[in-house]
């Protein structure tokens, strides 16, 4: 696991450096600050240049994504440093607009990244054995398969459809 050093301002004394680095979140679970949701596959590349150790463009079944009407396309980039990690992370456009984001993690990772994300967010909108949301804050934690998930203001409401759906199951 990679680890990324505490930056702390250089006219802080020592023992101030030490409580800050001692205080910081193990995981930042805040979406990826390169993140804008709505930009175009165009306008992330470079962020995929400069933030994924590799990265794959796939083009997929607009049918196979509710939200597309003309193109769904999957950005795969491995060894994005994400939550305490390099991850794989998914960009999802549709129409070529960024919709969403999937960043891997792992199972046993689930009650670390869970405790990071209700400091960081509260109390969570829905909790159940799938997942966790954060309506609010357009994130959410899925456990059946280990990941975080990110989300734009134009698919908030298709999410919080699904989340208010799945809890009421």
């Amino acid at each position: 696991m990679t680890k990324r050093p505490c930056r702390v301002p250089l006219f802080a004394f020592i023992f101030a450096s030490v409580a800050a680095c001692a205080h910081a979140p193990t995981y930042n679970v805040a979406p990826p600050a390169s993140v804008t949701f709505g930009n175009s596959l165009e306008a992330m590349t470079p962020v995929f240049e400069s933030s994924c150790a590799t990265f794959n463009v796939r083009v997929l079944d607009p049918a196979a994504l509710p939200i597309a009407k003309t193109s769904h396309v999957q950005v795969d980039c491995q060894g994005l440093f994400h939550a305490g990690s390099d991850r794989l992370a998914e960009f999802v456009f549709a129409d070529d607009s960024l919709a969403f984001v999937w960043v891997l993690t792992t199972a046993e990772e689930e009650p670390t990244i869970l405790d990071a994300l209700l400091e960081t967010y509260g109390e969570p909108t829905h909790n159940t054995p799938l997942f966790v949301a954060f309506t609010d804050a357009f994130v959410a934690l899925r456990r059946d398969t280990p990941e975080l998930l990110y989300y734009g203001e134009a698919v908030a409401p298709v999410y919080r459809s699904w989340f208010d759906q799945s809890a009421d199951e």
